[in-house]
């Protein structure tokens, strides 16, 4: 096999990888994670071999994963945008601007010229799946953005104990994927959404903010 002949393989491979993945996400987001199978990802996406998406993936674990990594790569890249613009003002951040490090991004994500999008209700199926351990993270684990956010929340929440922290910020990361999914399911339907993305963000930034900052009474929260 000639070098050209390996180069066109390994592109037809990784088409076929982004094929399986796109119908992959949206057969989750539109029927759950257990209704549907390793093969019939395969024959939705034209594979003549039923094992196709077995084959690139090996589990249904797999091209879970897969699925995140795909699309949470421009989401990183958007993140850390807004992270290194909070840097550079100058000044701490306050508790929703550091909420917006989560929201907006996953947001943005929803639009974009000439495609429909189906990640917020795929990430809101994903998130009850046992190999998610911690929702404020998936997507690509240890995003540094998330890292960033959560340790300067601390610093701006001293009064939390941390374990009632660790709570309200893995709420936090639940609500915001389940309303944003909400808004994309709306987004796609005849009748279109019933508030705008920048609303949308908005209303989630201040509830997020208002979760986080209510008081704690031991035995009461």
């Amino acid at each position: 096999m000639t070098p050209d002949e390996t180069g066109a393989d390994a592109a037809l491979g990784q088409d076929t990888r982004i094929r399986l993945i796109e119908v992959a996400e949206r057969l989750f987001a539109e029927n759950g994670i257990a209704s549907v199978s390793l093969r019939t990802v395969g024959v939705t996406a034209g594979q003549r071999n039923n094992s196709a998406a077995q084959y690139h993936f090996g589990s249904k674990d797999g091209l879970i994963a897969a699925i995140a990594r795909h699309r949470s790569a421009p989401i990183t890249e958007r993140r850390m945008e807004l992270v290194e613009e909070l840097r550079a003002a100058g000044e701490p951040p306050g508790v929703e601007a550091l909420i917006r490090l989560l929201v907006a991004p996953l947001a943005e994500s929803t639009t974009g010229p000439g495609r429909q999008s189906w990640y917020l209700r795929f990430l809101a199926g994903v998130i009850d799946h046992p190999m998610i351990q911690d929702p404020r993270e998936y997507g690509g684990q240890k995003h540094p953005g998330i890292g960033y956010m959560l340790a300067q929340l601390r610093l701006r929440l001293p009064g939390l104990p941390q374990a009632v922290f660790e709570r309200r910020t893995r709420w936090m990361a639940v609500i915001v994927i389940r309303v944003l999914a909400d808004h994309e399911r709306r987004r796609s339907s005849p009748a279109g959404p019933t508030a705008t993305l920048d609303e949308v963000v908005s209303d989630l930034t201040v509830s997020m903010a208002a979760l986080l900052r209510a008081p704690y009474a031991p035995g009461g929260d």
